[in-house]
């Protein structure tokens, strides 16, 4: 399992899934790395784009010997997932799309390949709007799409923080996750 954090160098870093790597450890071998330019990684210079994350992810995983595995992508990353799973169907098992943005050229493509697909959101994200959720979920129709409400966020949760469901609503995405892969 690859978790792939989002785009912002001051905010995101594998440290983004600290409230999830236990939980989805429990059953999956998890890889929660920096991206290039991210966290503790090096920086090349131009900053790296999301073609090329996502070429430098397969390659991890021909270096890791990892044949097939689910893609958990948070906003940016998300965008990254669904170029890699576009690009090499048969290395994805899954695909989770946590306040993702959208790489048109990989939807239609994810579309017609119907992989097991899980969207979540934060249903306040003050970055990538709600409504963004659904035209994903329209965009890829097999996919399911689960909402998480502000009754469901996680009372330690900071409250300037309406974008990472998966830090912000950590319970209940947790669980949500963890059933999706069981399925």
């Amino acid at each position: 399992m690859l978790l792939i954090h989002g785009y912002s160098p001051a905010f995101n870093s594998w440290r983004t899934w600290q409230k999830n790597i236990a939980a989805l450890a429990e059953r999956h071998r998890v890889y929660a790395l920096d991206l290039l330019g991210y966290g503790e990684s090096d920086k090349p210079e131009p900053h790296s784009d999301a073609a090329f994350e996502a070429r430098a992810l397969i390659e991890l995983m021909d270096a890791e010997k990892i044949a097939r595995a689910v893609l958990i992508g948070l906003s940016w990353g998300g965008g990254i997932a669904q170029r890699i799973a576009a690009t090499v169907p048969e290395r994805v098992v899954k695909l989770v799309l946590v306040d993702s943005t959208s790489d048109p050229a990989s939807l239609g493509k994810l579309d017609k390949q119907k992989m097991p697909t899980l969207i979540t959101w934060d249903e306040e994200d003050a970055v990538v709007p709600v409504e963004n959720a659904h035209a994903l979920a329209r965009a890829v129709p097999h996919a399911r799409l689960r909402i998480f409400t502000r009754a469901e966020r996680d009372p330690d949760a900071n409250p300037d923080n309406r974008h990472w469901s998966q830090e912000t609503h950590a319970r209940a995405w947790n669980r949500a996750v963890t059933e999706f892969l069981k399925e």
